[in-house]
């Protein structure tokens, strides 16, 4: 391409990156807000620790706690990193997502390049990864989505490249990328599999590919992992296999955790096993459809792929695709669907748009063949028209989901803006709360700088045993109490041992409870 096409890509991702930005100017929501804070903790020398509990899974003695102990830390690391340089604020954590999400048309445009060679397919990639449609404000906020989409496709690439040019050196990329993606998300060691599989795609050099391969992925993985194995005494936390028996997604939040056992999820019927499986497989292609395929480039996609089949990277991403489907349906249905595999799936964003316009362009042929459109002009408008009608659709989400009826009020906000009037009472209604137990204890610490823990999914009896083991002072409870809560919340005074202090609304004017905690007092 032309060198001004590529400038001018870059100031396109750079310019709606720095836009979305304006209005995303907190973390938004809890995996976001999770890594900030345990950045902040971590620039302020206090380490890998966390002053909240999200999760009972590995029954955690009490505050502070040794943090990632079910995220992975990279997305912290690069979250701390400028801070360390020039001070704590979002926005300096921000930056690393910024520059990425700005880099990201060029790198597409790049990668396409690379695959089929197609300057006009390439501009148009480009031009479609700078407004990813749901993906976008997630890509410019501290969560993982830039860092894998970066890492994944890096990995998905060089895989594909060093299974036609097998070195040492390609094959320790690969090993090294692979890592890196694990060190993002935990099921970024599935990388290992289409890894695995183009190394099997290799003509000679199987042994010495398989030792770089490894060498590469364990230079990033064997530091967290001692880490691990010196404080919690195991390489991998032990607590995250019970998220292997959940029966629904709040189950995460059970206490105490060790109720999740296979027995448990055995006793709940083939049936209900399988129901919850197929509901996640249908979900997780329908969130395909419309989150990757941005609704109507998904079909677009697909036949992209077909006629692109040959190239390694294009049969490497389609299996990857199938057994992150396989996995977040099959192994973890609940997690997956409620957000895991619409994190892991960001490392097929850029191979993905760069299939898109070599689909709509294949479409537009077979099109002009059977309808006599004039081929020129029909894959000029409609390859514009796409291009626009993405931007038309980006756009309209960033409004809704971001900036909302108030663009001085950001809704991407409202959580912690929440969260800060529900610290200021308490701090009114007593000199120095203690622990609070809320339904996001890292959005609430991030607000307020106050110790919490989870409220525990199941009855008053669960929450009754967190409070005493944690020495609760408070409970807030909000509209999305776990439903064993559905009567505390519907008559706040029921429970003798808590007592209604204060009420507040949320943004969309629900009921929120400040209920003091009265250790003296009997559990009924």
């Amino acid at each position: 391409m032309k060198a001004w096409r590529w400038l001018l890509l870059l100031i396109l991702g750079a310019a709606i990156a720095w836009t979305v930005a304006f209005w995303v100017r907190a973390p938004g929501y809890m995996d976001a807000e999770y890594y900030y804070t345990t950045a902040q903790r971590l620039v302020d020398g206090a380490g890998f620790t966390e002053p909240f509990l999200w999760n009972y899974l590995d029954d955690p003695i009490g505050l502070p706690h040794p943090s990632h102990l079910y995220w992975m830390p990279l997305t912290t690391i690069v979250s701390a990193g400028p801070m360390v340089l020039f001070g704590k604020s979002f926005r300096v954590a921000q930056f690393p997502f910024l520059i990425l999400t700005a880099v990201l048309p060029a790198l597409t445009a790049l990668l396409a390049l690379q695959l089929h060679g197609d300057q006009r397919w390439a501009w148009r990639s480009g031009l479609i990864a700078s407004l990813p449609g749901f993906f976008l404000p997630y890509l410019v906020t501290t969560d993982t989505f830039i860092l894998y989409a970066i890492i994944g496709s890096a990995a998905l690439w060089v895989m594909a490249d060093a299974s036609q040019r097998p070195s040492a050196s390609r094959w320790l990329v690969v090993g090294l990328l692979v890592g890196l993606g694990h060190l993002t998300r935990a099921d970024g060691l599935l990388l290992l599999i289409p890894a695995l599989i183009a190394l099997w795609w290799t003509e000679h050099g199987k042994v010495s590919a398989v030792v770089f391969l490894v060498l590469g992925y364990l230079l990033p993985i064997v530091p967290w992992c001692t880490r691990n194995l010196l404080v919690i005494g195991s390489t991998f936390p032990p607590g995250t296999r019970r998220a292997l028996w959940l029966l629904s997604y709040d189950e995460l939040f059970s206490y105490p955790a060790d109720i999740l056992t296979p027995a448990r999820w055995l006793s709940s019927g083939f049936t209900a096993i399988f129901r919850a499986r197929f509901q996640a497989l249908s979900t997780n292609i329908q969130r395909l459809v419309g989150e990757n395929g941005i609704v109507f480039l998904g079909p677009f996609m697909a036949l992209g792929a077909h006629r692109l089949w040959k190239q390694p990277l294009v049969r490497l991403a389609v299996i990857y695709l199938v057994v992150l489907l396989g996995v977040m349906s099959i192994i973890f249905p609940y997690a997956g669907s409620f957000g895991g595999f619409f994190h892991s799936s960001a490392a097929l964003i850029p191979v993905s748009l760069v299939l898109a316009p070599v689909g709509l362009d294949t479409a537009i042929a077979w099109g002009a063949r059977k309808r006599g459109w004039n081929l020129r002009e029909a894959k000029v408008i409609l390859g514009a028209g796409a291009v626009a009608l993405v931007g038309i659709l980006t756009a309209g989400l960033v409004w809704t989901r971001v900036i909302g009826p108030t663009p001085s009020e950001p809704r991407w906000d409202y959580s912690l803006r929440t969260y800060q009037e529900v610290g200021e009472l308490l701090c009114q209604l007593d000199d120095s709360p203690d622990v609070v137990a809320i339904n996001n204890p890292p959005g609430f610490y991030l607000a307020t700088s106050m110790e919490s823990v989870v409220i525990p999914n199941g009855p008053v009896e669960s929450l009754w045993q967190v409070v005493q083991r944690y020495r609760v002072d408070w409970v807030v409870l909000d509209a999305n109490r776990p439903a064993d809560l559905a009567a505390l919340y519907n008559a706040p005074e029921s429970v003798a041992w808590l007592e209604l202090a204060a009420t507040l609304q949320d943004s969309d004017g629900r009921d929120i409870y400040l209920l003091k905690v009265s250790l003296e007092t009997s559990q009924p």
